[in-house]
């Protein structure tokens, strides 16, 4: 069992997507996505960064914004048609929910990308090439059964675990006995699901929110 560990520099709940019971890593992150040595049980985490304690001047850095146990790997294509994920699919003008869902890439009767209008889109809902070009080069979705996720909670990580987080650009694996002393932490100390909002919903006046 291996832990990917990465910095959130935003959180939207677009990467990762933590709802309707699913935690989902649709895009960003093309290289914990792409791997071919991350197995279904391995973990990944994210924690906060320094864009986002300067953003909102609250100590975030080394704090656990979600941690998700890979139970699933698809395509997009599959992602697209599983009747789990429709709800999922982006709703520009609806709730900050349907607003970020990550279900936006599939392929048309030639092959070719196609990108829903999303939070990836162009303003004016055309096709965002440096996002479609970056998303799907990643070629899974991860999907999390299992799941902590904490957004505006982010709690602070004991010290003795300091070891798994990545403290720089991309991301850290890391393995072995501290894995299951952390995994074992957060299970003992903290409630699964959905904890709080995404950070950076703190960015919009109202909230329409539908767990």
């Amino acid at each position: 069992m291996k832990l990917y560990a990465y910095r959130l520099d935003h959180d939207y709940g677009l990467a990762p997507n933590p709802f309707a019971g699913y935690c989902t890593l649709a895009v960003c992150k093309t290289k914990i996505r792409h791997s071919r040595n991350l197995e279904i049980g391995d973990w990944i985490i994210g924690t906060g960064s320094k864009v986002l304690e300067r953003k909102f001047k609250r100590s975030l850095v080394h704090r656990l914004i979600y941690i998700m146990q890979v139970s699933e790997k698809m395509t997009f294509e599959s992602y697209w048609l599983d009747p789990r994920f429709q709800c999922k699919k982006p709703v520009m003008n609806g709730s900050l929910i349907t607003m970020f869902g990550d279900n936006f890439y599939h392929k048309d009767e030639n092959g070719a990308w196609i990108q829903e209008n999303s939070a990836h889109s162009n303003r004016d809902g055309t096709c965002n090439m440096d996002h479609l070009r970056q998303d799907t080069n990643g070629e899974n979705v991860l999907i999390a059964e299992h799941f902590f996720y904490f957004g505006n909670s982010a709690v602070s990580i004991p010290t003795e675990f300091h070891g798994i987080i990545c403290k720089g650009i991309g991301q850290k694996m890391s393995k072995g006995q501290i894995i299951d002393n952390f995994i074992a932490w957060v299970k003992r100390n903290h409630n699964p699901g959905v904890n709080d909002t995404p950070i950076n919903w703190l960015e919009f006046s109202q909230l329409n929110l539908a767990f």
